[in-house]
């Protein structure tokens, strides 16, 4: 889910419109005919560039942030729309030293341990416990029930 800033849109149109007008001001500036209009001229060009380039990167800025916040929400709904559909087929087997510190953790607590079934994603395993499913990650330095 991508989405445009219109902020940073706006830099960008102002930055292209601030070079544009830097490059017409060069040019009615040089066609003057008097004496250092040429300076001016350059002065004008550069100053308007340089401005330009700017506002091109607070553009740049504004999208990189509007990227990064995108990514933090599409992570929160994937997190939360969490189903038990994701368990992958037993193709792919539980490690046996995550399924020892998964027992372990569970006994801490006098809960029984049903099946452990893998997900798609690395070191996250759906447990039966006590009658109830549970997200639980393992690998880690403890282990963690995510839900």
């Amino acid at each position: 889910m991508k989405r445009s800033n219109r902020i940073a849109k706006l830099l960008t149109y102002c930055a292209f419109g601030i070079m544009g007008l830097g490059v017409i001001a060069f040019f009615v500036i040089i066609l003057d005919h008097r004496f250092g209009t040429g300076v001016q001229g350059i002065s004008v060009l550069t100053r308007s560039l340089v401005m330009g380039v700017l506002f091109l990167g607070f553009a740049e800025a504004v999208h990189l942030l509007q990227g990064i916040h995108d990514q933090g929400t599409d992570h929160e709904a994937e997190e939360y729309n969490f189903t038990y559909e994701k368990e992958v087929d037993d193709i792919s087997k539980v490690d046996p030293e995550d399924e020892r510190e998964i027992h372990a953790f569970f006994k801490e607590r006098d809960q029984k341990v049903g099946e452990i079934h893998p997900t798609d994603e690395p070191f996250i395993y759906i447990v039966d416990v006590d009658g109830r499913k549970r997200k639980v990650e393992a690998g880690g330095f403890t282990l963690k029930i995510l839900e």
